[in-house]
């Protein structure tokens, strides 16, 4: 028999603790919104929840040794059930939607609960959000639902108030380069990674494994560098070498947006979880940065990834949004 236990939650331990004694309340929400950066840990905490859910040691639970447990660690389990993302956005579709509806009316098969996964909700459509309210609502008394997003704010209010909402929080460096090096990753590139994204593990993790992911933070870096001193030729030059692949493209705007949010927030006081990949490049392009420059920044990248949804050439785009930049 299969002996796999859940994977290591690190950080979060006051939402962890919150949590557990809400289960052992008996207390625990019939929705969960986990909400939180990218790479933070949203979805292997939604699979730790929908472990504490089920689990059979109510007053140690998750203990990841009973059945229960394992069959979630395993991904494996009948009463847990993930919605399958469609379309452009990523999104769910109503059908989706509908056929989680039906499987919420269905009795568990192994204990007392069923629990339904909607990861990364961000793309999720009115139509498909107006089509759960009624199950979120009043839900079966065995159903549970969790979803994890970047912000609560991409949720309808009639939904969002049906739910209990609780922020994912990137982790130390420290914590971060711990949990990195159980990985087996080298030294020197766990400490890349870490000055790279920090505490976010997730990112981290891409960062290591995968080449175009550096590149995309090295471009987006070099960007930011390049946008703080307003070297058009520069952003130029960069924008349209990483334009020879949309994917590494879109990545690269992606993470080219995070830097502005970065640079943005450094203008205020306060400690603010860094969304970025490069924090020396971020304080640098917010000496004089205004709210204002920002949005329009924002709004320039916004307006690329939209070209690009629309099959807008991505040399064009890349041109019009260098001149946009420099604009701003």
């Amino acid at each position: 028999m299969s002996t796999q236990k859940l994977p290591a939650v690190c950080g979060n331990a006051q939402l962890l603790s919150e949590l557990q004694i809400m289960r052992r309340q008996n207390h625990l929400p019939h929705a969960l919104l986990l909400h939180g950066a990218q790479g933070c840990g949203k979805k292997l905490i939604a699979k730790w929840f929908a472990a504490l859910v089920l689990c059979e040691d109510a007053e140690h639970a998750p203990c990841g040794c009973c059945k229960n447990c394992r069959l979630v660690a395993e991904d494996a389990h009948p009463d847990v059930m993930t919605a399958e993302h469609s379309g452009k956005r990523g999104g769910f579709s109503v059908e989706t939607v509908r056929e989680i509806r039906r499987e919420a009316a269905v009795l568990p098969n192994n204990g007392d609960m069923r629990v339904f996964i909607f990861p990364d909700a961000d793309g999720m459509s009115i139509q498909a959000q107006n089509a759960l309210l009624k199950s979120v609502e009043e839900p079966p008394a065995h159903s549970c639902f969790v979803f994890t997003a970047g912000t609560v704010g991409v949720l309808l209010p009639t939904l969002l108030s049906r739910m209990t909402a609780k922020a994912v929080f990137p982790v130390t460096p420290g914590e971060c380069s711990e949990a990195l090096l159980k990985r087996d990753y080298p030294d020197a590139d766990i400490r890349a990674a870490v000055a790279r994204f920090g505490g976010n593990i997730g990112k981290c993790i891409a960062y290591l494994s995968d080449e175009s992911v550096r590149q995309s933070a090295d471009d987006a870096a070099a960007l930011s560098a390049a946008l703080a001193e307003r070297n058009e030729y520069e952003l130029l030059r960069l924008l349209t070498a990483a334009a020879s692949d949309k994917e590494r493209l879109t990545r690269t705007l992606e993470l080219l947006d995070a830097q502005v949010r970065d640079a943005a927030v450094l203008t205020l006081e306060g400690d603010f979880p860094r969304l970025g990949c490069d924090r020396s490049a971020a304080e640098t392009l917010s000496a004089g940065l205004t709210p204002r420059r920002a949005m329009r920044m924002h709004g320039a990248i916004q307006e690329a990834f939209a070209d690009l949804d629309g099959n807008v050439s991505a040399v064009l785009t890349v041109t019009a949004l260098c001149t946009a930049l420099c604009d701003a």
